[in-house]
């Protein structure tokens, strides 16, 4: 769960700017709705919340995917 946090609050962070993600008045599905290709991150999003809200652990298919999605916003990757 951990690290589908991380991938996800770096994408969030590279999207809104913002240094502090996880405490913006905004959800990960709002500021993830600001990418130019938001439907591209669904994947991620919904890893997340499976695991944040359903305290569901990613299986290993689904966390390389998660990660796949991830790395376009990782920095210099942009």
């Amino acid at each position: 769960n951990a690290a589908v946090r991380l991938l996800t609050g770096g994408v969030a962070v590279a999207i809104s700017g913002e240094r502090v993600w996880d405490r913006s008045p905004l959800t990960v599905r709002e500021i993830f709705a600001r990418a130019a290709e938001p439907d591209r991150l669904r994947h991620l999003l919904l890893s997340f919340e499976a695991a944040v809200y359903g305290h569901r652990r990613p299986d290993a298919a689904g966390y390389a995917r998660a990660a796949e999605v991830a790395m376009p916003f990782r920095p210099g990757r942009a």
